[in-house]
């Protein structure tokens, strides 16, 4: 065991040198980025945790485009949209790849998870499969699904407001598990849990530094019985694999029985043969939309609570532009989405002011580019850096500040409101790796955050004297996605009327 390992090191190390050696030979002008450690790079000088704050840093120290180098692999970090649009927008033929996760994509996913796939023909039919599910003409036929369960949320913020971190990633997930599947999930169906228990999982394995075969791929050589690791994605894959073959196979039994069913798996069935997907390939397409869906919409809601909690003028402003045009008798709906503008400037902030997603899913680039003077090499990781992006000064000005003015002076490049919503903020990514569900998951947030400004004042809750409980958005967790940690609040009815309307909906 002893040998192995020192052969294994050995291996490594002059892999490393090996990678050192053939970079320091080439001409190319150097990225700028922080001086490397010999032989490990900037591998312990970036932290596993916060790491957009640390790109921040060098960003600060050294311009919009840092590169460091982890264990040999290059990763240029870009903090300049104009940048990443011309990078991965128009040159997006050759840097819409993925960097080959071993444990998270070859064995969790089966090379089958569409976030994680290389670029290519399976790429590109499993995109064709979601803009099956989401074409524009559908996103309207999904509206009841979305007042329904906007409606289930204000429900529990009036039954239990204290258990709101649960309640709005109940949302989210019993949201897009309709949408998906098809069915209402109940609070006590094991799905939810195993779905949402997946999804914490998945995200904590994407981590490039959640598994040293990821930071070192030679040890995939490794046999099984020295690789326990393996066997554990493999259930995981299993597991999942098990699940969304459950749930899709579901809707299939119910489509017999009821040809009219509408929801992303039922599309998927009707097209799968023009899509060409396989069983398998259909359920990672079904399961991955909703685990996608789940954990994004959540986390910027309870982002939209913080924001609340911590700047009561804007939400005042909201509320004073519903109450002109639903009173208390009147739950407000999509219909009225032009005429509440204030509303769609605030959820456009909020997905600025705290994204999702601060580190963007890394690119791949596939072969050797130019760019400014730089030589970008094949096999370069490029992420870029949402958060540098949305709090860069010459963009938004007081960029840490929550201010929905600053979009409402900004002319949309589209007529359409819903279309609106997603731009100005970088949020959901850019060329051939966008977001294809960008449109969906906006309405959800749009019709979630106005229900609740309708209903509800969001303040901070008080202590034992009277004085407001500390709120501190750097309080996070850390990983692809960032969601505050649970914070105090209190969701106080705006007045009799608004919640006997609830309640009349609702028929409690």
């Amino acid at each position: 065991m002893d040998v192995l390992i020192a052969s294994t090191a050995l291996a490594v190390s002059l892999f490393l040198i090996y990678r050192g050696t053939r970079r320091s030979t080439s001409k190319s002008i150097p990225i700028p980025g922080p001086p490397p450690h010999p032989f490990v790079g900037h591998t312990f000088q970036v932290p596993t945790t916060k790491t957009w704050k640390y790109f921040e840093k060098l960003s600060h120290e050294y311009g919009p485009i840092v590169k460091v180098t982890l264990a040999g692999d290059d990763i240029v970090v870009l903090s300049d949209p104009a940048d990443a649009e011309e990078l991965l927008g128009r040159r997006s033929a050759i840097y819409s790849s993925r960097r080959p996760l071993v444990y998270a994509g070859k064995y969790r996913s089966g090379n089958m998870r569409m976030s994680q796939m290389p670029y290519g023909p399976n790429l590109r039919k499993q995109r064709a499969a979601f803009h099956q599910m989401l074409q524009p003409q559908a996103l309207g036929g999904y509206e009841p699904i979305q007042h329904n369960e906007s409606l289930h949320l204000l429900l529990d913020l009036i039954k239990t407001p204290e258990n709101f971190y649960v309640h709005f990633q109940r949302f989210s997930a019993s949201l897009i598990f309709t949408l998906t599947f098809g069915q209402q999930i109940d609070d006590d169906d094991k799905a939810l849990d195993e779905i949402i228990g997946l999804l914490i999982t998945f995200v904590q394995d994407i981590n490039p530094s959640a598994h040293l075969v990821d930071t070192f791929p030679i040890l995939d050589r490794l046999p099984d019985f020295l690789s326990p690791w393996r066997a554990e994605a493999r259930h995981k894959h299993q597991l999942e694999l098990n699940l969304y073959g459950r749930l899709s196979s579901g809707v299939k039994t119910q489509m017999e029985k009821d040809a009219g069913i509408e929801c992303f798996t039922a599309r998927l069935w009707d097209q799968q043969k023009k899509l060409g997907l396989t069983d398998k390939e259909l359920f990672y397409v079904a399961g991955t939309a909703f685990i996608a869906g789940t954990d994004t919409s959540s986390i910027s809601l309870l982002w939209f609570v913080v924001a609340m909690a911590l700047y009561p003028e804007a939400m005042k402003k909201a509320q004073a532009e519903i109450d002109l045009i639903f009173d208390s008798d009147t739950l407000p709906r999509f219909s009225k989405m032009e005429d509440l503008p204030y509303c769609c400037a605030l959820v456009r902030e909020v997905l600025r002011w705290g994204p999702a997603a601060p580190l963007s899913i890394p690119h791949y680039l596939d072969v050797d580019d130019e760019y400014k003077g730089y030589t970008i090499r094949k096999g370069t990781t490029v992420i870029p850096s949402i958060w540098n992006m949305h709090h860069n000064e010459a963009l938004f000005p007081n960029p840490y500040t929550f201010d929905p003015d600053r979009f409402l002076s900004e002319k949309s490049g589209t007529d359409n409101v819903v279309d609106s919503l997603a731009e100005g903020h970088y949020g959901f990514g850019f060329g051939r790796r966008k977001c294809p569900g960008q449109h969906m998951g906006t309405k959800s947030t749009w019709i979630a955050i106005v229900r609740v400004l309708w209903a509800f004042n969001i303040q901070p809750r008080k202590d034992a004297s009277g004085n407001d409980m500390e709120i501190n958005p750097e309080n996070c967790t850390s990983g692809l996605t960032v969601r505050p940690e649970e914070f105090p609040v209190d969701f106080v009815p705006r007045s009799a009327g608004h919640l006997e309307t609830i309640k009349s909906e609702g028929r409690i």
